[in-house]
């Protein structure tokens, strides 16, 4: 289903109730991702969460969900930004003199890439099903280089020895931007008794897939995920 109003229809909420019913995925997407399409994503996971009997998931999914949203769309622009730069994504060289202006291009001509995107049928797409896990699948239709998803793995791995996010300070990569978005979900996967593990990305030749995968019997009980509001 494609994702256009902030507003979740009657009609829509029934099938995602069928669909957690029927142990069946339940998708959605959307060219651009705006603050009202952020907001019906979330709607979204409330609901299936509701579904599922786990809505005291939802303050950490949906700050995961929201992290995970921004990187696969950023993903995209990106992608248009060296297309219309002359350069190549996968060089080395190319790569770190296109992200010394992405961000700032990217933040003064919103306009521009919200245009592109749509023309250019680069999508985001949400996958949320539930079965003996909880999963959140969040998946843009461009491939992630070797490059980037080395950055991703080092921050995974780095986030095994970090307690809370004033650990991840010293540590941080600036070429991509803060960095805190990856380590931030990690450490409140952590916080809920899950492994490094649950969090988990892929890619193919036409697109590149992150997932929150959720072991329902690995969970916390809910009264020891009152510190999770503290974060």
């Amino acid at each position: 289903m494609k994702v256009e109003e902030e507003n979740v229809s009657q009609a829509e909420i029934l099938a995602i109730r069928k669909a957690v019913e029927q142990r069946q995925p339940v998708d959605f997407y959307c060219y651009t991702l705006t603050l009202e399409q952020k907001k019906r994503f979330q709607t979204i996971l409330s609901i299936f969460l509701d579904a599922c009997n786990e809505s005291f998931l939802f303050n950490c999914l949906s700050y995961c969900l929201f992290e995970l949203l921004d990187n696969a769309s950023k993903a995209n622009a990106k992608r248009i930004f060296f297309q219309e730069q002359n350069l190549n994504i996968n060089d080395a060289s190319d790569y770190q003199n296109g992200m010394k202006n992405f961000k700032s291009n990217l933040s003064d001509n919103k306009e521009h890439y919200k245009e592109e995107l749509a023309s250019g049928r680069l999508q985001v797409h949400l996958q949320l099903s539930a079965d003996d896990v909880i999963s959140v699948s969040v998946t843009n239709n461009t491939k992630i280089t070797s490059a980037e998803y080395k950055r991703i793995q080092d921050k995974i791995e780095k986030t095994r020895k970090y307690t809370d996010v004033s650990d991840a300070f010293a540590d941080i990569d600036q070429t991509e931007g803060s960095g805190l978005g990856i380590i931030t979900i990690m450490i409140m996967l952590k916080k809920l008794g899950l492994d490094t593990n649950c969090l988990k990305f892929s890619t193919s030749e036409d697109e590149t897939i992150a997932s929150i995968v959720i072991p329902k019997d690995n969970l916390l009980d809910v009264d020891e995920l009152d510190e999770l509001s503290e974060l």
